[in-house]
């Protein structure tokens, strides 16, 4: 399924380019190769005994785009080969292919936008066979639209429609994450109040369904923010809300006539329960011409792989400094925190904590060499079972010049 959409969308863009050889523009590209290699301590994140590993990987990326007076198209593929096969580990291959549109005229841009992958899942289940980050296959639609209705005034629409699909895990019985499909519109509005900042009103419904129709979440929320330039480098972006969700499950009962007598004769059953609470969304961001730092936080209801829209807290504070002209210092830390509905009731917790700290040299106006180090805590259930995993990095990649097809 996922390789048929991938002809397609090659197609699609072939025909694209060729209809774009009579316009007038700019039609160029501008790769990036590169090779890696790389140190885990317990890729799978095994909470018993394990092996580190070791492995090589190269990196292909080739953005190619095309830009006119009032219209924009872009392809880009990236892939990484690695020499450990399969999906379910830290160091995964990965095939990534998106390619989008874009129309603009005095008032409105329409961006159409199509992504197809072939990755891992982020989520793990360590208590019973290390790593569920098994293959995804998924496929991305996406169309937005804005328009700006006076000045001040902007309204801004999107619609969002995605299918992932899991392989199986390599232990029978473990758990398996749901293949699902997920379908969100976000309408938004924004006044201008002053040159340093403006308001924003945004609402969104969503329907997320397991592709075995055994269980749905149906979302819908409302949010309302503000964006501030506070001074010449530092900007706050806040906005607040409520969302609720309705969620729906469908299993079997036992027949009560029968129960008395000590029989259970199963009957199908729908479990319905609510998801509701507050949801929120902050950056604040300084930045300067030699150092940028950037402080977010956020509660969300996402698509998750699991049974239901999972409550997702993300807290991460990242930063980066050119100590020179060849030199650039960067770190990461990345606290993310899933709740997860249980379709027979209840709710299931887990923590993931990412801290990255890295170091590029351009080594030559096209050649750059980075090296990076990673601590991964994964935390699940309460009390929580904890396990980790450190790695470090080291890549050499070569960016080409843009060069242009005319």
């Amino acid at each position: 399924m996922i390789a048929r959409r991938a002809t397609i969308l090659v197609l699609g863009a072939a025909v694209a380019a060729t209809s774009l050889s009579a316009r007038a523009g700019v039609w160029g590209s501008q790769p990036d190769i590169g090779i890696s290699a790389d140190y885990n301590s317990n890729p799978a994140l095994l909470d018993i005994a394990n092996t580190a590993e070791s492995h090589g990987a190269l990196l292909l990326d080739g953005p190619t785009s095309y830009v006119g007076d009032a219209f924009k198209f872009s392809l880009l593929p990236s892939f990484r080969l690695s020499n450990s096969q399969g999906y379910s580990s830290i160091d995964s291959d990965y095939e990534h292919l998106t390619t989008s549109v874009e129309f603009d005229t005095e008032r409105d841009v329409l961006t159409m936008s199509a992504g197809i992958a072939r990755d891992s899942s982020l989520y793990h289940d360590f208590l019973l066979n290390g790593s569920t980050a098994v293959r995804r296959d998924s496929f991305n639609p996406d169309l937005n639209w804005d328009r700006k209705l006076s000045e001040r005034l902007d309204w801004d629409t999107d619609v969002n429609w995605s299918r992932v699909r899991y392989d199986e895990p390599a232990v029978t019985g473990a758990a398996v994450l749901s293949d699902y499909k997920y379908t969100s519109i976000t309408p938004s509005l924004s006044w201008a109040q002053s040159e340093r900042g403006k308001l924003t009103a945004t609402a969104s419904v969503g329907q997320y369904d397991s592709l075995d129709g055994k269980t749905q979440s149906k979302s819908a929320n409302l949010q309302f923010g503000f964006n501030r330039q506070l001074s010449e480098i530092w900007t706050l972006i806040a906005s607040g809300g409520y969302s609720r969700a309705q969620n729906r499950a469908e299993g079997e009962t036992c027949d009560p006539q029968f129960l008395q007598f000590g029989i259970c004769l199963p009957l199908p059953a729908t479990i319905e329960t609510n998801q509701n609470g507050t949801i929120f969304s902050l950056n604040l961001l300084r930045q300067t011409s030699l150092w940028s730092l950037n402080a977010t936080a956020s509660r969300q209801l996402l698509p998750s792989g699991f049974a239901f829209l999972s409550r997702q807290d993300s807290y991460e504070l990242k930063g980066s400094a050119a100590a020179s002209a060849r030199w650039t210092f960067s770190g990461d830390v990345h606290r993310l925190q899933y709740e997860q509905p249980i379709a027979t009731g209840g709710t299931s917790t887990q923590k993931v904590t990412n801290e990255s700290l890295s170091a590029a040299w351009l080594w030559t106006e096209h050649w750059t060499v980075t090296l990076s180090i990673t601590h991964v805590l994964d935390a699940l259930g309460a009390p929580p079972i904890r396990a980790s995993n450190s790695g470090a990095t080291l890549s050499l990649s070569r960016q080409f010049d843009w060069k242009s097809f005319e």
